[in-house]
């Protein structure tokens, strides 16, 4: 799916989706296809679910986005120092 028919489908909610075609380009993720996980009224829920889901498989790439906005706009973040697996 893309992200302006996600739109249409759901008007002014949250999306929990996972990116099925992406790529990067100039410090941005720029999302071809989209695969709708859930849809929430309230951020915060859908924040929740996706630590959650994150916590269990760090391997997909899955992101909360609100459909107000027209464009998806993801910022690439390079991560510098030690994590704690887990």
């Amino acid at each position: 799916m893309k992200w302006n028919e996600a739109r249409k489908l759901y008007p002014n909610k949250w999306l929990l989706f996972e990116a099925v075609e992406a790529r990067s380009e100039a410090g941005k993720r720029i999302i071809d296809e989209l695969s709708i996980i859930n849809v929430y009224d309230e951020g915060r829920a859908a924040l929740r679910e996706y630590a959650n889901r994150h916590k269990k498989d760090k391997s997909r790439e899955m992101y909360v986005y609100h459909t107000k906005n027209e464009e998806l706009f993801i910022e690439e973040r390079n991560w510098i120092g030690v994590r704690k697996n887990g």
